[in-house]
């Protein structure tokens, strides 16, 4: 048995005429609240200066699109990016490191000349800065 699967599910379905559900409701919200200004501020300056704003967002929030996706769908993501803290905090953890150095000793000698310090000294005095660079962070860390 074949079923028909659906298409072009990403399109929303024409309800009231040329309207969506959920752009009906937008418009008739919004002509809910310039309504509610009419009765209280008549036809006045204070009208137009609280009436057109409103009327202006419920049109853009209604019709309004924005990389391909409709302006009402990104009120949730802008009431919970304003919601949450932004400060980011970053505490660097200490890793914890095991080296384990084998020495061999080789039979052949090299011609290769060696350099000024063998090479544990660099080693150890790279990692005393590193940990000194540590100390310091942690003491700027618990002074703030």
């Amino acid at each position: 048995m074949q079923f028909a699967v659906p298409q072009f599910t990403e399109v929303e379905d024409k309800l009231i005429g040329p309207l969506t559900l959920k752009q009906f409701l937008v418009l008739l919200a919004t002509g809910g609240v310039v309504l509610f200004f009419w009765s209280l501020l008549k036809l006045s300056i204070f009208f137009f200066f609280f009436a057109v704003p409103v009327g202006t967002i419920g049109l853009a929030l209604a019709f309004g699109r924005f990389n391909g996706r409709p302006l009402f769908g990104y009120i949730g993501s802008f009431l919970s990016f304003f919601s949450r803290p932004q400060v980011r905090i970053f505490m660097r953890e200490e890793p914890i490191v095991v080296m384990h150095v084998k020495s061999q000793k080789s039979k052949v000698k090299s011609k290769i000349a060696t350099p000024e310090e063998p090479t544990e000294s660099r080693l150890k005095k790279l990692a005393y800065l590193l940990d000194q660079k540590s100390q310091e962070e942690k003491e700027l860390i618990t002074r703030s």
